[in-house]
């Protein structure tokens, strides 16, 4: 098990990362000082129990299996049960603001830390990620394979009878990695710059785009977690 990520968790708390988070999620200038506020509670919460960690799949992957060009990561990212137990306090006390600030700052630490985790798998392992692969995104990747996947991190994240993990500000997925340079895959489709990639969705679609169009629509499990959906 690995520390969360550090240079990001060192920068939650920058001006520019909560203008980021202002920017995105519609908070206006005057509530800077509030989101501050409630990052500074989160921070010290997650210095002590956010964690990541990878390990080679034990699964099949839909029959795939390692070979010296591709290979599979069973991953887990956790912002640690601290952080579900502020959110209950706020709820039990009526701020509602702060609880959705939570939210919102957490939802965005997992975002930006998919791009971490590539960053990690180039600079030490030699590969690069070439797609990512959530349960109930696919029929090679069911829901049901949740509980499997989690065998293998002993039990620092459990799922219940509906498959929703816990601490909530948690991610489960499998890393498709490559050595071909011809296939890279850059972060969450979101947050990606490369929009001719064949497993992009798009942002941009007639009627609105990627995050109204999410709000209407069944989601995967990865992108529940995202937004914030389980």
């Amino acid at each position: 098990m690995a520390d969360f990520f550090p240079e990001l968790l060192e920068r939650f708390v920058d001006a520019a990362f909560l203008k980021d988070v202002c920017r995105k999620y519609h908070y206006g200038k005057e509530q800077e000082m509030e989101l501050r506020a409630v990052a500074e509670e989160m921070l010290p919460l997650m210095l002590k129990e956010a964690f990541w960690e990878s390990t080679e799949s034990s699964l099949f992957c839909g029959g795939q299996k390692r070979t010296a060009d591709a290979a599979y990561e069973d991953v887990i990212m956790s912002l640690g049960s601290s952080l579900d137990s502020l959110q209950e306090r706020y709820h039990e006390k009526g701020q509602l603001s702060e609880s959705y600030i939570l939210e919102a700052l957490a939802r965005e630490l997992l975002f930006i830390s998919y791009g971490a985790y590539n960053c990690y798998v180039k600079e030490k392992k030699d590969w690069h990620v070439a797609r990512y692969h959530f349960p109930g995104s696919e029929e090679n990747f069911p829901l049901e394979m949740v509980p499997e996947l989690l065998k293998g991190f002993q039990n620092q994240i459990i799922c219940n009878s509906a498959f929703c993990i816990i601490p909530k500000k948690s991610v489960v997925f499998v890393a498709e990695l490559t050595k071909n340079k011809q296939i890279q895959c850059e972060s969450i489709c979101e947050g990606c710059h490369n929009r001719h990639c064949p497993n992009r969705v798009e942002r941009d679609i007639p009627g609105g785009n990627m995050l109204a169009r999410v709000a209407d629509m069944p989601l995967s499990y990865g992108y529940s977690r995202i937004f914030g959906k389980f």
